[in-house]
């Protein structure tokens, strides 16, 4: 009588790996979506408080002179339309390092004119506290 071998087959379970590529997926495609609405801008440093950070709303001065509400780009009209809506809330002017100081003065002169009463400097570095 003849014996049959029988053959095991040389299957591999590839759910677990289909698993881990959608993971880096989903991982790899909220990183790009986080990374795209960051303004580069490069602040001066200096030491000092950041209380009351998390109310304020900020306006960003780039290297170019663009304005940014709150992340969105505005033009000087558009900014003391905005200004006038802060409504008691303080703002945060984060202008890069090599924005003149005359760009800084016209844009605080905006928020000033805009009905802005608390408008502060963003600067990097560490909290004296």
């Amino acid at each position: 009588m003849r014996r049959h071998k029988y053959r095991r087959s040389a299957e591999i379970d590839i759910t677990p790996l289909i698993d881990v590529l959608f993971m880096l997926i989903i991982f790899f495609v909220l990183t790009a979506s986080f990374v795209q609405g960051k303004l580069d801008i490069d602040l001066p440093a200096a030491d000092g408080n950041s209380s009351g950070i998390g109310k304020a709303v900020t306006v960003t001065v780039e290297r170019d002179g663009g304005l940014f509400w709150d992340g969105t780009r505005v033009d000087k009209r558009g900014l003391r339309s905005l200004a006038e809506t802060v409504n008691g809330r303080s703002v945060l002017v984060a202008g890069d390092r090599s924005v003149s100081y005359g760009t800084i003065a016209e844009v605080l002169s905006i928020l000033r004119k805009g009905g802005v009463t608390s408008a502060g400097l963003l600067m990097q570095g560490e909290n004296s506290d």
